[in-house]
Formats: structure tokens, C-alpha cells, sequence
């Protein structure tokens, strides 16, 4: 008997799959068919499309329609700065956004790339981009006019984003006036104009309180886990703008992934099958050399390469920027070009040139399509050695008891790895790439006897306390950057139990504990008991902090006292702490006060700064931080990940001066950074999973699912994903051809 059960429990998600087929055209697969009659979306109890389709075309173009369903102005407003001409639109605050994207001729490059692109990913653009258009040519009525009609062009362009914003940041920009300020350049050269915007902050040093674009993951192997199956975490946290966007592809026979994508993307980026899955965080890889070259003296507007003069060519830039009136104004700029690449600085005797094989990566999107109808590690490590991606650290599990890290770009080759290649450097032949490295010279963990790994944007050194990786056994120009205080936190969450459930890795995922507050106030209130006399500040500062759990949930009563302490402090010296993060104790650094009589008088005015701004110096974390959407209105937790947070949080000011994350009236973006989508996937058999995405799928006004998940992500609970057709079947709302 219990074996029939068993066969029939095999059997079920046969029978629902067989089901869903039928509601496809029984014909076979016919190209001169219309695409929409090869494609059914299925929408789920909290508006997740699946998407079932016959060809991997069709699912491409029933994303492309579910998205726009989603997110149309959203999506239309991505293309805008894909092309650069956003502040035709939106005005100056898109104008550095034209200006990168413009400089880099994102459009015509992207022409040019097409042509290097797979038979199979040029089909997913061209498909997505109908689905979108299809969406839009029947909603007109519903749409701003300037909602524009999508090429397979715009959806190429958008994949070097990322390299763009870097090749053009305003950090590399101070960095080069810094060390080389701008002189009067001779002949018809202008000075360097205002670098491009950068919309992903750098990181900074550890302990720095920032805004960060980052995301945790792990993977735990079957002996770490309570039922003896891997466990796969994935949470990416960026601004709520950034609108991540849940769907499921079904193509019969070639993929059936569940994930998440970015508004704009045209496939889904991480998630999983029934036998694996895998999820990325941001990697900082020099991917990118900035060459300081010598100005022809007898020709200004020509360099020297290897002594032979070499024209520059200057670019004349017009973005239009719509102005408070509705008129639009013309903002001009010159930049200039050499056949290295872009010049991104200038002196009156040196140019400096940017040569970046980021914007020279054309297929990064077309590896999300390989990966997800890999079906084992051979063939998911088989895609990664096709060298397609240029960057992210990246975090797999399998149903067989794989779990693999591996640090992935696109790493320049160079002679001299000697040489310090920070900022710039001469162009010499030891300087110059000789190729891209395999991904066999990259560092990776797989399957390590500790049988944990995890990455939350630090270097690849630390992906595992019990096992790591020896940096010695390669290149030098791999990151080697210190050990941030939230990757220190995730670590020690791994090391809390032997072996984790679902639920305990659900628990460590949203922990709040502030690592800063465990390596910093014991050093604080000693500080303040070395005094010969307290003032009422410090007395009452001393009795909040000491009766605080160093925690920054909603309740949590000293959390705001203390940021407000560090954010002050910390800026008054070089190193605030006693003793800076040491290379020797990466786990157990920084710590201490570098000033203990300044950490005193800064207490004093944080005290004085928390009553006058929030009524109290001992208010609740989440009467100041809040977490709105619709009608919700819920008291925040977490904070920012360089205060050793593990949930991560940033909230904005809203109009009535409290913090926010979220959506409030008369602001049109969303507020807030950080956590927004978490996927915890556990390979049992047949798979589980859970998920909550904090804005829900659809930014669409009226939509019911705007903000259906708030109280599920405020509350730190997650929901069941439909993965199996009988799941989907059991929790449809809306069943429908994408017309």
C-alpha cells in the first residue's frame, strides 16, 4: 500500500502537467503560427505569472507581456535610459544617466554587439520585446505617450548597464582629479566635462555606514542540514527602485525555472528547477584598466602609443531636459574617444583611457538563458566556461548534494601581475591584456568538508570560515579587499548550529543583530564609566545602552541612540576604531574606540539630537523606521549591512519626517534600500520552496498586488512558492493568453 502512494504521489505531477498542456494548441510547433497562441499565463494567488509556453521564443515573449502587464511605465521608463533620453521625459534628474548612457553609445554599440549574440538569445530579445509591445499597442489608452515602442536593441543595450555606471562613476572621476588635477589643456581639447552618473554605490571602507547594492547568499550542503537535503538562500538587496519581479518559465522538455528577474531583463536571473539552483551577489573584479598615455605636443588632440601619434576623436553630446515648465532645454557636452576606448580623464599632458571588458560584454544575459535549462552541475559549470559572464559572485545547490561557490568575471589577462593596477596605469606592453582568464584560474569552493558557503559581497577569500580559499593560488589582481562586518555577522550565523531547517535558516536570514554594536559599546560604556562625573546625558545614554540587546528590531530601544552616535563619531578620525580590520584576525576586526573622550562628547550630542528629533533618546527602532505600501503602515526593522547587519535595511525620509521603506503618497518611486526579494530553497524531493517579495509583483496603480506581501516581509515570514502544476492549479486566479 505505502508503495502505491508512493507511485501515485510520482504520478500527480505528471497528471497536473499533462493537464496544463492541454490548455496548448494540440498542433505541432509551427514558426508561421502566431506566437501568442503558443504561450498561456497563469497567475497566481499573489500574481506570479507562469508562463508555459512551446519554445523558449514563445516564453520569452510571454515574459515580455507579463512584465509590461506588471510594470509598464516602469519598464518603458528603463528603455528611456538605456537610449538616454530619459530627461526628455523625467527631466534633470535623468540628465548624468543620458549623458553615461549617450557617451558610451549604449545604442550603437548595441547594434553592433548583435551580431556576436546566440541564434537562441536573439530570438528571447526580439520575443520579449513584442510580448512588451503587444502588451502596450492594447493599452495606448491607458499609457503616457512618451511610453516608447521596445527593440531587441534597447534590451541588449541594458545588459552593460552595470559596466557603464562603472566605466563613467563619479568615484573614478574624483579618484583621477585627485591624484592627477586637471591643467589647462592646450588646442581645441577641452577640460574633462562631469563623469556619467553611477547609480550602484562603491564600497567603502569596513565599518562605513552606506547606502549598499549588495545581496546574501549561502548554500548548505546535506550533512549541515536537518533533513539531509542542501539548502539554497538567495536575498540581493538594492534600492526599491530597482524592482525585482518574480515569474516561471515552463517549456515542456527545455526548462521549467522559478525566479527573479530586474524590471527590464528579459529572463529570469536566479531561482531553480527540480534539480538545482542558484542565486548571484555583487563581486568587485578589475574588469576594467584605466592606461595613462602621453598628449602628442605637436598635435593636442592626438596621443602617444608606443610612440606613434594617434588621433583623438571628440564626441558633441545634446541631451534634452525637460524643464519645470514642460519647455525643454539642450544640455551640451564634449567627450573624447581614442581606439583604446573612452577618455574618462585629462591633464595637459597625459590622457587617460578607459579600457573596460564589461562594455565589451555583450552575451551576460544569454548566460541566465543557458543556465536555467541546465539540468546538473556538469552542464550549469558548462555554461559558466563559456565565459559569458562579466561579473557576480555565484551560489549554487543541487538535488545530487552539490554546493559550489564561484567568483566569475571576465578577468583581463594581464603580463605584469605585479603591477598595481588600482587606478591607472602606464600604457606598456607588460600592461596590456594578453586574453580573458578561464574560469579554472578564478577562485571556487565545491563541496567543502564544512559544508557551508556564503557570499555577502565580500572577497572571495571568506566564503567559508571553516574552509577557506587561498588567495596565494592566484592572480593578484583578484579582489583582495577586507572583510566588511556583515559578512563577518553571516559567518557567525553559520557557525550557530550544526545542521539548519528551513525555519532556522529563515530565522538567521532576517537576524538583526548589529555586529558594530557587539565590537563598539562595550569600549562606550567603559568610556563613559572612566568619567569623573556623568552629565544627565550620559547617565541616561549609559542606562539605554546597557539595557539594549545590540539588536535592531522594531522594538528594540538604543538601536537610534547608537547610530546616531556612530554616524557622528565616526567622521571625526581616520580610523575610528582602537584596532582597524587586521588581514591576521579577518573574523574578529574591527573593534574598539580609536577615541574614547570624542566617542564620550558625541554620545552627549547624539543624546541631545535623538530627543529633539524623535521626542525620546530611548524611542523604538520602529517607531522612527517604517515599512508602508496601500494601506499598511508597520514599524521597520534592520539597517544598514556595514553596521554588521545581516538584514539589510535602508529607509528614506518621507514627507512627514519619518524614515520609510516603501511607498507613500505624493512620492512617486518607491522609498527605501535593501532586502525586497528572498528566495530559501530546500532540495527535498519533490522540491520545496518559499519566497516573499516586500513590493509585490506589480507597480501598476490599482493593481491588488502593489503591495499584497508588505506584512509577510515586515513580519519576517515567507510564502510557499507554486512550482508544481497541481500548484498552480489549486491557487490560479487568472488563466489567459497573453493578447
Amino acid at each position: 500500500m505505502a508503495r502505491r502512494a508512493t507511485s501515485l504521489r510520482r504520478l500527480l505531477p505528471l497528471i497536473a502537467l499533462a493537464s496544463a498542456l492541454a490548455l496548448l494548441p494540440s498542433r505541432p510547433i509551427d514558426a508561421r503560427r502566431p506566437i501568442e497562441s503558443q504561450v498561456r499565463i497563469r497567475r497566481d494567488d499573489v500574481g506570479v505569472p507562469h508562463v508555459l509556453a512551446e519554445t523558449i521564443e514563445a516564453a520569452a515573449f510571454g515574459l515580455g507581456f507579463a512584465q509590461a502587464e506588471d510594470h509598464p511605465l516602469l519598464l518603458a521608463r528603463r528603455v528611456l535610459e538605456t537610449r538616454g533620453t530619459a530627461a526628455r521625459v523625467f527631466g534633470p534628474t535623468a540628465l548624468e544617466s543620458d549623458l553615461a548612457a549617450q557617451r558610451a553609445d549604449n545604442l550603437g554599440a548595441a547594434r553592433r554587439g548583435l551580431g556576436g549574440l546566440g541564434r537562441e538569445y536573439r530570438q528571447v530579445l526580439r520575443a520579449f520585446a513584442a510580448g512588451a509591445n503587444r502588451y502596450y499597442s492594447g493599452h495606448r489608452g491607458e499609457l503616457p505617450s512618451w511610453v516608447p515602442e521596445i527593440t531587441e536593441v534597447d534590451l541588449a543595450a541594458g545588459s552593460r548597464g552595470d559596466a557603464v555606471d562603472r566605466a563613467f562613476s563619479p568615484a573614478l572621476a574624483r579618484a583621477l582629479e585627485s591624484k592627477y588635477p586637471t591643467g589647462t589643456a592646450p588646442g581645441p581639447a577641452p577640460p574633462h566635462p562631469p563623469a556619467g552618473a553611477l547609480r550602484i554605490p562603491l564600497a567603502g571602507a569596513p565599518g562605513e555606514e552606506r547606502e549598499e547594492a549588495g545581496s546574501n547568499a549561502l548554500a548548505l550542503a546535506g550533512h549541515r542540514t536537518t533533513s539531509g537535503r542542501t539548502m539554497l538562500l538567495g536575498n540581493p538587496h538594492l534600492r526599491w527602485t530597482a524592482a525585482y519581479w518574480e515569474a516561471h518559465v515552463t517549456v515542456p522538455g527545455r526548462v521549467n525555472f522559478y525566479g527573479s528577474t530586474l524590471v527590464g531583463i528579459p529572463w529570469l536571473r536566479a531561482g531553480f528547477n527540480e534539480t538545482l539552483g542558484y542565486v548571484q551577489t555583487n563581486n568587485a573584479p578589475d574588469y576594467q584598466d584605466v592606461y595613462a598615455l602621453p598628449v602628442d605636443a605637436a598635435r593636442p588632440d592626438h596621443y602617444l602609443e608606443h610612440g606613434r601619434s594617434r588621433a583623438l576623436t571628440r564626441h558633441d553630446l545634446v541631451v534634452e531636459v525637460r524643464q519645470p515648465d514642460g519647455s525643454l532645454e539642450a544640455e551640451r557636452r564634449s567627450y573624447w574617444h581614442s581606439a583604446l576606448g573612452p577618455v574618462v580623464h585629462r591633464t595637459a599632458d597625459r590622457i587617460f583611457v578607459l579600457r573596460s571588458e564589461g562594455l565589451a560584454s555583450w552575451r551576460h544575459f544569454e548566460g541566465f538563458v543557458a543556465l536555467s535549462q541546465t539540468r546538473s552541475l556538469r552542464e550549469y559549470e558548462a555554461v559558466l566556461r563559456r565565459g559569458l559572464f562579466f561579473t557576480s559572485n555565484f551560489t549554487y545547490a543541487d538535488a545530487a548534494g552539490n554546493v559550489l561557490y564561484q567568483w566569475n568575471t571576465r578577468l583581463p589577462r594581464r603580463r605584469d601581475p605585479g603591477a598595481d593596477y588600482d587606478l591607472d596605469v602606464p600604457f606598456e606592453h607588460r600592461t596590456e591584456w594578453t586574453g580573458v582568464h578561464p574560469l579554472d584560474d578564478l577562485p571556487r569552493l565545491l563541496n567543502p568538508p564544512g559544508g557551508a558557503i556564503q557570499n555577502a559581497n565580500n572577497a572571495p577569500w571568506y566564503t567559508s570560515r571553516r574552509d577557506p580559499i587561498d588567495p596565494a593560488r592566484y592572480p593578484s589582481y583578484v579582489e583582495r579587499r577586507p572583510l566588511d562586518l556583515r559578512p563577518q555577522r553571516a559567518l557567525q550565523l553559520l557557525e550557530a548550529h550544526d545542521r539548519f531547517s528551513p525555519e532556522e535558516v529563515t530565522a538567521l536570514k532576517f537576524d538583526t543583530r548589529m555586529l558594530l554594536a557587539d565590537r563598539v559599546k562595550p569600549a562606550l560604556l567603559a568610556a563613559i564609566d572612566a568619567q569623573a562625573t556623568l552629565s544627565p546625558e550620559l547617565a541616561r545614554a549609559r542606562a539605554v545602552l546597557a539595557g539594549w540587546d545590540n539588536r535592531v528590531d522594531a522594538a528594540s530601544r538604543g538601536a537610534v541612540l547608537f547610530q546616531r552616535f556612530w554616524e557622528t563619531y565616526r567622521t571625526t578620525a581616520r580610523s575610528p576604531h582602537a584596532e582597524p580590520w587586521n588581514a591576521a584576525r579577518p573574523y574578529d576586526t574591527p573593534r574598539g574606540l580609536a577615541d574614547p573622550a570624542a566617542a564620550v562628547r558625541h554620545l552627549e550630542d547624539a543624546v541631545r539630537w535623538t530627543r529633539a528629533a524623535w521626542g525620546a533618546e530611548d524611542v523604538a527602532w520602529g517607531e522612527v523606521h517604517r515599512v508602508r505600501a496601500g494601506p499598511f503602515d508597520l514599524p521597520g526593522d534592520g539597517a544598514a549591512g556595514a553596521l554588521g547587519v545581516y538584514r539589510v535595511m535602508t529607509f528614506h525620509p518621507a514627507p512627514d519626517g519619518r524614515l520609510v521603506a516603501g511607498r507613500v503618497p505624493g512620492v512617486d518611486d518607491p522609498l527605501g534600500s535593501g532586502d525586497a526579494w528572498v528566495l530559501l530553497v530546500h532540495f527535498t524531493q519533490p522540491v520545496q520552496a518559499w519566497s516573499v517579495l516586500a513590493y509585490g509583483q506589480s507597480s501598476r496603480n490599482g493593481s491588488p498586488h502593489a503591495h499584497d506581501q508588505i506584512r509577510r516581509f515586515a513580519e519576517h515570514r515567507l510564502r510557499p512558492v507554486r512550482f508544481t502544476e497541481a500548484e498552480i492549479a489549486a491557487h490560479a486566479t487568472r488563466d489567459y493568453a497573453p493578447r
